[in-house]
């Protein structure tokens, strides 16, 4: 039950003033806005299957469209300086879920069905097409990281990349087990029901089921509708999860151990957050500040004190090696490879993963220090250097300040670091890390009550 009683009582006769959630809500509509009647520029093209996707998000060129959109930001504006309480709290979010459906719902299954009528290898992220076939070989009982893609639909995907004649991912595997395991149960049930499966079905099951969540962590109802809107409406996050980029699956299971935080039960907090790191690398991050928080640690604290707390941390450890273990006993080096080295620019095969980067790599690249993108480079000691030396200033800072938003903010500034130096900055990870950093700021500290699973 989402409680909004906390909505101030409207003063007509007073300066009317928006409240930050209505700033936010034109930001991002005006966001939305603006990257639709954009998206109208590009040019479609069977060869670029992205620009086919981008092209799909241009919902605004079909009338109604745009009025209805802008009636809808007159409603927000309208409730919140006029309105107050349940009633202005259920307009706004109607008004939200209109966006929501308008920017991420129909141009996903547009480009759902538009892939399923055309080719496999059409309106969607090859990292999407990835996932789907590492499921059928899972299924067949053989290894992921050891099969190459090769015949797969992702090899026929239009890999533009200056330097590569061939898509590095088709050998390697980058993800981890979770983020297809979890999708196994909606295929097979997807394969029965109406025979073809996308994996962004996966996708949009999460992110409904991630909505609710969101609106349970803020403390007032700005901030459940700041959270909301923060993640559904972001404009470096929603063209991405169109596409079929993964981010909504990691940022499902974190935003879910963050609400079982606030609710003092840290078991369930950790097998949350196991599925998280057990599903994308972006969720380890966030591991050594969860540590601290649960366990509570003091200068004063002796190891009979910690072991109760310690305690509840091993069914989340137990998940997590249930999910990461079978594929390391499996082929250890194909899982260490895919996973870690590949990434990293120190995969042992010919093809490493390009510079690619919003970051350091970009400099090194733009300045000619670099002279191509798939050139080595020490770029994984640079992320041990500035990552440990920004990992001890932020765990001195949580030692005398462990609140919820505190391991949230050090989660977003060590991510943001380490990604800088990485040899891979994408876009959706920019995104992703802007998330990480302005959610704290609406997220409530836990109750006092005392803990239990």
């Amino acid at each position: 039950m989402i409680d909004v009683s906390s909505g101030r009582a409207p003063n007509l006769n007073a300066p009317w003033r928006l409240s930050s959630d209505a700033i936010l809500f034109i930001a991002l509509w005006a966001a939305q806005f603006w990257s639709s009647s954009l998206s109208g520029f590009i040019v479609p093209t069977e060869s670029f299957s992205m620009m086919e996707v981008i092209r799909l998000t241009r919902v605004m060129a079909y009338a109604p469209v745009s009025t209805i959109m802008i009636v809808v930001l007159c409603s927000y504006i309208v409730a919140d300086v006029a309105l107050s309480g349940p009633r202005q709290f259920r307009i706004k979010l109607i008004a939200i879920w209109i966006l929501i459906i308008a920017f991420v719902f129909i141009p996903t299954v547009a480009a759902i069905f538009y892939r399923h009528s055309t080719a496999p290898y059409r309106f969607i992220h090859d990292g999407a097409i990835q996932l789907e076939e590492a499921i059928k070989f899972l299924l067949a009982g053989k290894n992921p990281y050891v099969e190459n893609y090769t015949e797969t639909p992702m090899a026929l995907w239009s890999f533009h990349e200056q330097g590569f004649d061939v898509n590095p991912a088709l050998y390697h595997l980058p993800y981890l087990p979770f983020t297809f395991l979890v999708s196994v149960p909606v295929y097979l049930v997807s394969q029965f029901a109406i025979g073809w499966f996308d994996q962004r079905l996966v996708f949009l099951i999460m992110f409904l089921f991630l909505i609710p969540i969101l609106l349970q962590i803020g403390g007032t109802p700005s901030e459940k509708l700041g959270a909301l809107m923060m993640v559904a409406l972001n404009p470096l996050f929603v063209p991405y999860f169109v596409e079929g980029r993964n981010d909504v699956v990691v940022l499902f299971w974190i935003v879910g151990s963050v609400l079982f935080l606030q609710r003092n039960q840290p078991v369930w907090s950790g097998l949350f957050l196991a599925c998280a790191v057990g599903s994308k690398q972006t969720a380890w991050f966030l591991v050594p500040f969860f540590l601290l928080f649960v366990l509570k640690l003091s200068s004063s604290d002796q190891w009979q004190a910690i072991a109760p707390r310690a305690k509840q941390l091993a069914p989340g450890a137990i998940w997590l090696a249930l999910i990461l273990f079978p594929f390391l006993i499996w082929n250890p080096a194909a899982f260490v490879e895919d996973t870690i080295n590949f990434q990293s620019g120190i995969s042992a095969n010919a093809l490493s993963y390009p510079v690619k980067s919003l970051g350091l790599g970009d400099l090194l690249v733009g300045f000619g220090i670099i002279q191509s993108n798939d050139q080595a480079f020490p770029f994984s000691l640079l992320q041990i250097l500035f990552g440990g030396l920004t990992l001890g200033l932020l765990l001195r800072k949580q030692l005398s300040h462990n609140t919820l938003g505190q391991i949230l903010f050090n989660y977003a500034v060590l991510f943001f670091v380490s990604a800088f130096f990485s040899r891979t900055f994408n876009d959706n990870h920019l995104g992703f890390a802007l998330i990480l950093l302005l959610l704290p700021s609406l997220v409530a500290e836990p109750t006092t009550q005392k803990s239990n699973p």
